[in-house]
């Protein structure tokens, strides 16, 4: 019975420890369209894999599972997709954050494709006018995202929530939607409706907005990049001047690989910065006391004063671990001694008379107590 009862408490134990959220697990929600899906040219760099750099898959494809965890390589969106904003701000992120920080990056993305693919209540209509147009060539992506992109982005925040914590989201499309005066408004609205059903915090859940490409065939459309940015409370404008563009044959819209470079690293960076800004404030309101010395001194051999190691001495522990490891190493001819707590010097004392000569020691455990 005892077996069977510590066998159940282990599995009790071990499934809490699997899903168990990591605070220092940060998870990133991009989407958009091409730029974010990524374009350049994939190279050996590019696969290198980091323990500490992953991405929540997404998409189904390359034999991965939707919804689990995986050591970040392109591609990173759908299975067609490159090397974009994503991967280099993955890399720089870790590059730049403490080993005890891991970065997760999940990337719903396609090509060509308007805001309204994103949004809760255009999305079907869009998709089916699509189709009733025979422009059909980015269904197999949207399937296998699931056929629905704005669903697939809550169950990849849910999932989020539960492993890690969402820090923020990455965003970059616009291109499809050059012609669209309510632009701006509707970012806003996708980013509303996501922060709302996953219960998010907007004001600890940024935005970053980056730029269309200023030297390609939409980089006028920067001002409505700008009002979409400013428009969220908690937008964030990343800029993508001296950003190069690709020029392709029939349009310049996607970033070089030096753009994307550059591009990538400025999303980190923004975003290092705002991580620094959350950062809880030092605690001024006690004096760290780490340098002093914390030994307790031995003043039974040549001592006749009564010596009070506290001035120099303020770390304190539970002082009955060290009763309990030193039962019998009192003097002899000593008073019992006794404990107690020092409001004023905010630590644990035991208290011992010999031969009229009163010592007073600072329970410290850093080494044993000597009487």
């Amino acid at each position: 019975m005892n077996k069977l009862l510590a066998s159940t408490a282990l599995c009790f134990v071990m499934a809490a420890t699997s899903f168990a959220q990591d605070p220092n697990l940060h998870i990133y929600i991009a989407y958009g369209q091409s730029n974010m899906s990524g374009q350049a040219t994939v190279t050996d760099k590019d696969r290198k894999e980091d323990p500490r750099f992953l991405v929540l898959r997404a998409a189904n494809h390359s034999g991965q599972k939707v919804g689990e965890f995986y050591p970040a390589a392109p591609p990173m969106g759908h299975s067609q997709s490159k090397v974009g904003i994503v991967d280099i701000f993955g890399r720089t992120m870790v590059e730049k954050l403490p080993d005890s920080i891991k970065v997760a990056v999940t990337n719903i993305a396609i090509g060509g494709q308007s805001i309204d693919l994103f949004d809760k209540d255009r999305n079907k209509s869009y998709v089916q006018n699509a189709k009733n147009k025979g422009d059909t060539w980015w269904i197999q992506y949207l399937d296998e995202y699931g056929g629905d992109l704005y669903k697939r982005i809550i169950e990849m925040g849910k999932i989020a929530k539960q492993k890690g914590v969402i820090k923020g989201f990455l965003f970059h499309q616009g291109e499809a939607d050059y012609q669209m005066n309510d632009w701006p408004k509707r970012v806003k609205k996708v980013y509303d409706d996501i922060i709302k059903e996953l219960e998010l915090d907007p004001e600890k859940t940024p935005i970053l907005i980056g730029e269309l490409a200023p030297t390609g065939d939409l980089g006028w459309r920067n001002d409505a990049v700008k009002q979409a940015a400013d428009l969220i409370p908690n937008g964030h404008l990343i800029s993508a001047q001296g950003c190069p563009a690709l020029k392709e044959a029939s349009y310049t819209l996607h970033f070089t690989r030096e753009g994307y470079e550059t591009f990538g690293k400025r999303y980190a960076e923004t975003m290092l910065e705002i991580l620094k800004k959350q950062a809880p404030p030092p605690d001024t309101s006690r004096k760290d006391t780490t340098a002093k010395d914390t030994t307790v001194k031995d003043t039974t051999v040549k001592d006749t004063t009564v010596k009070d190691t506290s001035k120099t001495d303020t770390t304190a522990i539970d002082s009955s671990m060290a009763l309990r490891e030193h039962p019998t190493a009192l003097p002899l001819n000593a008073t019992k001694p006794k404990m107690y707590f020092d409001a004023k010097e905010q630590s644990m004392f035991i208290r011992v008379e010999k031969n009229g000569i009163i010592r007073r020691y600072r329970v410290t455990g850093s080494q044993n107590i000597v009487y």
